[in-house]
């Protein structure tokens, strides 16, 4: 099995008592997978499982403004939102937050006015859809995951708190 290296810890959604995932990548970033374990981050998990899988996971140093260190994706906005139904049974949608489906740069750009979250990591699940982790610079805690299906259409799958790169990740990003 390949070297894996720590990217990010968080816990899964406000409340300590959810539980935790790790995303961990091959030290080319070819393989990514978000592991979940059956414990909250402060206590020690008996079951972990792989709840996301992907491929060419790309970081981007979201503590600093400036041009995006990761692919542009640009999709058609009228076909992204009609698209939103399969984003909406497949994913969370995001209402139950303000937010519902909408195209990829018009989600991020919202939610980098509404709530000063930057991209952070995104990578190809191998269900063929886009993931995106965006995350506030200021504090590093709260974060989002977003999936975006083919078309463009965007939604949160996941909302946490305590978002944070590994200190390995931190010292790549220090040096560019």
């Amino acid at each position: 099995m390949a070297t894996m290296e720590r990217i990010g810890v968080s816990v899964s959604k406000r409340d300590v008592d959810q539980a935790a995932n790790l995303m961990t990548a091959t030290p080319d970033m070819k393989r990514w997978y978000m592991i979940r374990g059956d414990q909250p981050l402060a206590k020690q998990s008996s079951r972990m499982c792989v709840s996301a899988a992907g491929r060419n996971l790309e970081i981007n140093d979201h503590r600093r403004n400036g041009k995006l260190t990761v692919t542009p994706y640009r999709f058609d906005r009228a076909k992204a939102l009609a698209e939103c139904k399969e984003i909406a049974k497949n994913y969370i949608d995001g209402e139950k937050y303000g937010i519902g489906c909408n195209e990829r740069e018009e989600m991020i750009r919202i939610l980098g006015e509404d709530v000063n979250e930057r991209i952070a990591l995104q990578g190809v699940t191998d269900q063929q859809n886009l993931m995106t982790v965006i995350a506030d610079p200021a504090n590093e805690n709260d974060f989002r995951m977003l999936a975006t299906a083919r078309a463009g259409a965007t939604g949160i799958a996941l909302r946490g708190h305590k978002f944070t790169f590994s200190q390995w990740i931190l010292g790549v990003l220090d040096k560019r």
